[in-house]
């Protein structure tokens, strides 16, 4: 919610919309709630905002969100698993985690530089493939917006997804670096226990 206020204040999103800022907090916390599926539709009653083109392109959105959430939760039940497997048949062999989650948060942290480097240069390009990657052909899901017509995109310009994305690629490398810096503080730790 905060990061959708701070995107509105950060873009005069209330004069390029002539929307009332108290409306907008109840657009993003409705889409929060949407996308949460704690409510049936994007669309608040009182300003019926989007059109239908625009609330297909919203439960696209919704659809990937969910697949997100499952993934997330494969990929901590998986992960939970492997430690405890390993744990319970690699006898006590941490070096070898350790050095598996090292390689993994380097592999993380050349993605996000690769990306972020790419963003730099081009990152209205990089965002219409990920629309293409996610939703697919634009005349079966119609996520290209006009400015002039659509408040999706005037309530969300691009230059929002683009702090967005800044902010998802600089939270996942902070991540992986905690991640990183304790597997490889492990080996040390484990030698000052041998010792």
């Amino acid at each position: 919610m905060h990061t959708y206020e701070y995107g509105f204040t950060k873009y005069n999103i209330s004069e390029a919309t002539n929307i009332e800022e108290e409306q907008l907090s109840r657009i993003a916390r409705r889409l929060i709630d949407y996308f949460n599926s704690t409510v049936e539709t994007p669309q608040i009653e009182e300003l019926e905002l989007f059109q239908e083109h625009e609330l297909v392109h919203l439960k696209d959105v919704k659809k990937l969100f969910q697949l997100d959430y499952r993934i997330q939760m494969v990929s901590l039940a998986y992960l939970i698993i492997y430690v405890l497997l390993f744990l319970l048949w690699g006898k006590g062999r941490w070096q070898a985690l350790a050095k598996g989650i090292r390689r993994g948060c380097a592999l993380t942290l050349v993605l996000i530089a690769t990306l972020s480097i790419a963003s730099v240069f081009n990152f209205d390009q990089l965002f219409v493939q990920f629309h293409y990657l996610a939703f697919g052909d634009p005349s079966y899901s119609p996520w290209i917006l006009d400015p002039s017509k659509d408040y999706l995109i005037r309530i969300f310009p691009p230059p929002f997804w683009q702090d967005i994305a800044m902010l998802g690629g600089i939270a996942i490398a902070v991540e992986a670096l905690l991640l990183g810096g304790a597997a490889w503080a492990i080996p040390f730790i484990y030698q000052r226990r041998k010792h």
